[in-house]
């Protein structure tokens, strides 16, 4: 959902991370999403979660990258590569504490990944997220993670089922995805 005057490049304020955005939905017609991920030295992606409707295919392109499935580790080096299916619990981070790693990640089918991650790093930008680094509004926690279709391991699933998808369902409702969509993607 790249429009003509945003970059293909954003980066988290807080870690130095950087996503660019490689193939849309929109350039896939809904086949994949294509990402190339840069994650600093020391740096971690999101905590354990799953996504219930798409896989995700890592490829290191430099660097060491640690992906922890279930209760396996592996270490992946440049040219490697490793499908995650979907429903898998699984999270990635930089197996180096002095070199940065660089991967690509091809979501399939696409799921309004790129959209709901200019909404978080747009939200970060603007200082809405906690000490942590999370976002502060439980509201737009719910929009963002139901765009990804992530569910969070740590979180009881029926916190998940009852108060996330519910606030989801209410922001959708009251048109606060499209306010946050209007502010951080279609900018």
């Amino acid at each position: 959902m790249t429009t003509s005057n945003q970059s293909k490049t954003i980066t988290h304020k807080l870690t130095g991370e950087e996503i660019t955005f490689l193939k849309s939905s929109e350039d896939t017609r809904g086949e994949y999403e294509y990402i190339e991920v840069y994650l600093p030295p020391k740096g971690e992606g999101p905590p354990l979660h799953y996504h219930r409707s798409f896989e995700e295919e890592f490829e290191v392109i430099d660097g060491e990258l640690k992906l922890i499935i279930g209760e396996e580790e592996r270490i992946l080096t440049a040219g490697e590569l490793l499908t995650v299916p979907k429903k898998t619990h699984h999270m990635f981070l930089n197996a180096s504490n002095e070199r940065p790693v660089t991967f690509r990640v091809k979501l399939t089918p696409a799921h309004h990944f790129e959209t709901s991650m200019r909404i978080i790093y747009g939200l970060i930008e603007d200082g809405e997220v906690d000490e942590k680094g999370m976002l502060k509004s439980k509201m737009y926690t719910a929009i963002v993670l139901d765009m990804q279709d992530s569910r969070i391991v740590q979180v009881p699933k029926i916190v998940q089922k009852f108060v996330l998808d519910r606030l989801a369902k209410r922001g959708k409702k009251q048109g606060i995805d499209e306010m946050l969509i209007k502010k951080y993607v279609k900018a």
